[in-house]
């Protein structure tokens, strides 16, 4: 399989990879999140997630 490395390919992974980036911080910093942190705070996972998207707990 070839990947295509074309500057407009290139550019448009990296705007989608963005805008993913962007909506999982919008989720994480929602009430839904919030939420989520607070119930499962001893997850290891969730305590993963926390401290790489920098949320306070």
């Amino acid at each position: 399989m070839k990947i295509d490395m074309s500057p407009e390919s290139v550019a448009s992974r990296l705007k989608i990879a963005n805008e993913l980036r962007r909506v999982s911080l919008s989720l994480a910093n929602s009430s839904a999140g919030r939420e989520i942190m607070k119930k499962h705070s001893k997850n290891k996972t969730v305590q993963r997630t926390v401290s790489a998207l920098g949320c306070k707990n």
